[in-house]
């Protein structure tokens, strides 16, 4: 076996190139021709095309090197999603963590041995890495979470498996329920693990053979022992999103009482459903319109032929929700050629597509709403002719990294950023010289995708991304490798773009980082990131086995990572005098309420605490100090002199401040 368990700080081997940590944005990067070959789907070569980066400076480089990493489990089987890849990584308060893939030994393209690989961390390393199954039968795209104390964790095999175990980590798992005709499901919990939300596809044909998708979703209230039936909710049922949400286009996360789903793909608008009541109630927020309007719209209509190309998310996206309850979003983006003779289709992907895009629910757009704004309906859209050049009209660009880097910088890059050109050789360009779209297999197409999104509780947050190495070039096939990047902001909303890349060192030198995933949530400024490693380009799964150029027509071993980034205090500007939130988490409940509600902290430190109350606008209605110690608080309110209606409820500790939404009955 070629992986080996390290610590960073007993490598010492530095190779040219690799030393250099330098920090670049898309707009900084110097003007270059780059040709890039796109292929049909018969992977004939099309004209090549060019396209130019902006100028680029340097920013600063950063010591960053706080991480470790952990070799968790070792699989031939390498297509670990069909879209998002999320919900793999479970954290517990203790800081133990679970991870789970979809595994086989057996190096069959068969794959008897098929099923949940699992590996958990006690707070200090994990467990040897598995040499079976979770699962008495044959299975596939494991998920998993935390509940309370106990981890619970579902898979699909004929149907979808949810299964069970009271302490994590230890003991037999338990079978609990089997949703016969779903598949590929994804779980999170909510209400300090006493609420687990399920959602999963079905799939089949109609009468003229097309696939067709529904997404149900489901709910267990008693931390997984039961569940409800599985549903089409309300909010995808009306617009019709069960014909067109696919395989893995969900994600999920939570925060106290709050649980999302997050849903995109290349043909439809990227939108969440949000739940404040942990499942009851839904609401719906798009984050990024489809330019051409609401995909079953656009199925029935030709598309114009002038338009060459159409910008769209790439299907990888992730979410995540701050203690403020603000949702943050990433996605990657890509572009693809339509098919205008059959109404709906596409010929190709255009791979040098590039950007992580960065999105969180407090953006507002010059039309006084939340989403990206469609083209035409921002002054930034007039400024430049250039958004002429692909399509007639300009809608085609929406998504052009360009125009949402305007749209970036009008937003001060507060609430919509664009990152994911690392400049790794130093020389303020990002030069891939050529690159052929025929020789790629995977899931998301681009140079930069398939990122996992991740937040602390003082509102730290890091972003993972695979993206292509300008330094590592697979000298058998000709082609990039590709790196695990991570992207951080403080809680003060400065971007330390591409500062740590997770691939440097000498043991990946033969690595390609794809795909690469978060667990959404972090504690005390430590995230949890995981990727596959694969000494092959692209994903064997997605090609036949005497495809020469894809894992040279074998099975391969691919290696999973679980790797702890721990960004030191001054990395944050944080100085070591500086105050503690000692807040480490807080939700309220019940939620609604009519008589007494209670306010569950939980304290890292004794301090003295305010808790006021604020009405829709913003009036102080009631207020009282209360004594905290370490561990879980629970102080209460009387809400019986509360008239109906919405309200805030804000904790104050020692400088910092918490704040959740209530609702009066």
């Amino acid at each position: 076996m070629k992986k080996i368990l390290f610590s960073l700080l007993a490598i010492a081997v530095v190779t040219t190139g690799f030393a250099q940590k330098v920090t670049l944005k898309k707009g900084d990067i110097a003007k270059q021709s780059v040709i890039t070959k796109i292929s049909d789907p018969n992977q004939e070569p099309l004209p090549g095309l060019s396209f130019e980066k902006g100028d680029a400076v340097p920013r600063a480089q950063y010591n960053t090197n706080e991480y470790e990493e952990h070799l968790t489990m070792t699989t031939n089987y390498d297509k670990q999603t069909n879209g998002c890849y999320s919900n793999r990584i479970a954290l517990w308060g203790d800081g133990t963590v679970a991870v789970v893939n979809t595994w086989d030994h057996s190096n069959m393209t068969s794959w008897p041995d098929r099923g949940a690989g699992y590996n958990y961390y006690d707070g200090s390393s994990f467990g040897e890495e598995p040499t079976q199954r979770v699962e008495p039968m044959k299975s596939g795209w494991p998920t998993i979470c935390a509940s309370g104390n106990a981890e619970v964790m579902a898979s699909h095999a004929t149907g979808v498996n949810v299964y069970r175990r009271e302490n994590k980590g230890e003991g037999e798992w338990q079978l609990i329920t089997n949703f016969p005709d779903l598949t590929w499901p994804k779980i999170c919990a909510s209400g300090n693990g006493q609420y687990i939300h399920l959602v999963a596809d079905m799939n089949y044909a109609d009468e003229n053979n097309n696939t067709i998708y529904d997404t149900y979703y489901a709910r267990s209230t008693d931390g997984g022992l039961t569940w409800s039936d599985p549903v089409i909710l309300p909010e995808l049922e009306l617009d019709l999103y069960h014909h067109q949400i696919g395989a893995d286009d969900y994600a999920l996360a939570s925060n106290g009482n709050t649980i999302a789903i997050l849903f995109g793909g290349i043909s439809y608008e990227m939108f969440y459903l949000i739940s404040h009541d942990n499942g009851e109630t839904w609401e719906k927020q798009v984050v990024a319109e489809f330019p051409y309007g609401h995909s079953l719209d656009w199925y029935q209509t030709e598309i114009d032929e002038n338009t060459d190309t159409i910008w769209s998310m790439d299907n990888s996206q992730s979410i995540a929700i701050d203690n403020r309850g603000t949702v943050h979003v990433a996605f990657g983006l890509t572009r693809w050629t339509p098919a205008p003779s059959s109404g709906f289709g596409y010929l190709s992907y255009w791979p040098y597509t590039d950007a992580i895009v960065y999105w969180n629910s407090e953006y507002v757009n010059e039309e006084g709403t939340h989403c990206i704004p469609r083209f035409g309906k921002s002054s930034v859209d007039s400024a430049d002719p250039f958004w002429l050049l692909n399509g007639t009209d300009g809608v085609s660009n929406t998504l052009n990294d360009e125009r949402l880097e305007r749209l970036a910088e009008l937003d001060g890059n507060e609430h919509l950023h664009l990152f994911g050109w690392p400049d790794q050789n130093g020389d303020s360009v990002v030069d891939y010289t050529e690159y052929w779209s025929g020789h790629i297999a995977y899931t998301n197409y681009g140079i930069a995708n398939s990122p996992g999104i991740s937040i602390d509780q003082n509102g730290n947050m890091a972003i993972i991304y695979s993206v292509l190495s300008e330094n590592r070039v697979n000298s058998d096939q000709g082609f990039y490798y590709r790196d695990a990047y991570v992207t951080c902001r403080d809680n003060s909303g400065i971007w330390f773009d591409d500062a740590i890349n997770l691939t440097e060192e000498f043991v990946h030198l033969y690595d390609e980082a794809y795909p690469t995933t978060a667990c959404p949530y972090a504690k005390d400024g430590s995230f949890w990131f995981g990727y596959s490693a694969d000494e092959f380009i692209g994903l064997f799964i997605d090609r036949s086995e005497d495809h020469p150029e894809y894992n040279n027509g074998t099975t391969t071993d691919n290696f999973f990572y679980a790797v702890k980034v721990t960004p030191d205090m001054e990395f944050w500007g944080i100085d070591d005098n500086e105050a503690v939130n000692p807040m480490t988490s807080m939700r309220v409940y019940p939620n609604p309420v009519q008589d007494q509600l209670n306010v569950e902290i939980n304290a890292s430190q004794a301090s003295l605490a305010n808790i006021a109350v604020y009405n829709i606008t913003g009036q102080k209605v009631m207020e009282q100090n209360v004594n905290i110690s370490t561990g879980i608080n629970r102080p209460a309110i009387n809400t019986t002199s509360l008239t109906s209606g919405i309200y805030f409820v804000t904790v104050k500790a020692n400088g910092f401040e918490n704040t959740q939404k209530f609702i009066v009955k």
